[in-house]
């Protein structure tokens, strides 16, 4: 009989265990909603600060978004404005990578505008941008997720300008370059 309460109390703390487990693995949820549109979902309030990365296929950080919540959420990332491909998505937290994913996007981008960052040293970033249409461009630049540069480029022609950031965070410089059309993408670091 003593045999059989433990055998049933050990059990009961197994299966306790492995249901914790799997709720804890629900609580972040990475799924494709349409061909070019993902979501993140967390079903309960993170842990602090998370970061969502969002790489290309040649692991070059396309987008990094940090998210400070105190309730469960749901955001979505438009992928549109990428070319075709698999991308892949991190979601992090201080205690490292707590989900990813790989998608596909089907969207056949026409790009208006083509750019490229190439950092030059620990504190400078060239940019090159040239505009197919005659609309001016807006650069924005984050330090993080803190705009801490934004300017208006009337030239069709395009730019070629370097940038020296000094003091940037620990949280990386990333660059951003909209038309007054709509076209809207961040720049990766080559």
């Amino acid at each position: 009989m003593k045999n059989l309460f433990t055998m049933l109390f050990v059990a009961g703390i197994a299966t306790g265990a492995f249901a914790a487990g799997t709720d804890a693995d629900e609580t972040v949820q990475i799924k494709q909603t349409e061909t070019s549109k993902v979501a993140v979902a967390f079903s309960e309030a993170p842990k602090g600060t998370v970061i969502v990365k969002i790489s290309d296929d040649q692991d070059r950080l396309i987008m990094r978004d940090r998210i400070s919540q105190t309730e469960a959420f749901a955001k979505k990332y438009d992928l549109k404005d990428l070319p075709k491909g698999t991308y892949s998505i991190e979601v992090l937290d201080q205690s490292g990578v707590i989900s990813s994913a790989s998608v596909e996007n089907f969207t056949e981008v026409k790009p208006e505008v083509f750019s490229r960052v190439s950092k030059m040293n620990d504190n400078s970033y060239r940019l090159l941008v040239s505009n197919l249409k005659s609309n001016e461009v807006e650069v924005l630049i984050y330090d993080g997720d803190k705009m801490i540069h934004s300017e208006m480029i009337d030239n069709p022609q395009g730019l070629h300008k370097i940038y020296t950031i000094q003091k940037a965070g620990k949280d990386g410089i990333s660059f951003k370059v909209k038309t007054a059309s709509g076209f809207e993408s961040f720049v990766s670091t080559l």
